[in-house]
């Protein structure tokens, strides 16, 4: 029973992080060139280093989950604490991240002018990589932690219901479909 209902949670959270990507690509994929390196304001990120800081929060979260070694921890203990209180509460259970975030070095791109074929598709493998070593952790290590830089340690279903929100997140800042027709 137990190892029943552990399948159908791995399935549903690898089915809604899969829909997560998919919904970052539709949005992405209907941008021309020209929309696709254009800030959506002034010292905002263009939809290209959006999908650059995506791939870049994969990269981190994949190697989490093949090394031990958790992500640098930032902010002093009390802004911590107030960070997981709030800010993975928000996350987990009202699936939104917080207003005025800012993202750590390790994950912040720099300009990107890569063409969004290129980058959509470094986000599809990275997504399906991730996939590939959660679903591998979760049956071989499943009390591994993940980590972030102000929540802490996450288990991995936080972990991933983190990373499917914060897809989500950067999607919706990129112009929806509608918005981007001529």
């Amino acid at each position: 029973m137990f190892a029943e209902r552990r399948k159908r949670r791995l399935d549903a959270l690898v089915a809604d992080h899969a829909l997560a990507v998919r919904e970052f690509i539709d949005r992405a994929t209907a941008l021309d060139e020209t929309r696709w390196l254009t800030p959506r304001a002034a010292g905002k990120w263009t939809p290209a280093q959006e999908t650059a800081h995506v791939i870049l929060a994969y990269d981190e979260f994949i190697r989490q989950l093949r090394e031990t070694t958790p992500m640098r921890r930032r902010g002093n203990v009390f802004r911590r604490r107030i960070s997981r209180l709030i800010g993975l509460t928000s996350i987990l259970w009202f699936k939104r991240v917080p207003v005025a975030v800012n993202a750590p070095r390790e994950v912040r791109p720099d300009w990107v002018d890569t063409p969004s074929a290129h980058l959509l598709e470094a986000l599809r493998r990275r997504s399906q990589e991730f996939d590939t070593a959660f679903v591998h952790t979760w049956h071989t290590e499943p009390r591994r932690r993940m980590s972030h830089y102000l929540f802490g340690a996450l288990s991995l279903d936080q972990g991933i219901r983190l990373i499917s929100v914060h897809t989500r997140h950067h999607a919706a800042f990129l112009p929806s479909p509608e918005s981007s027709a001529p």
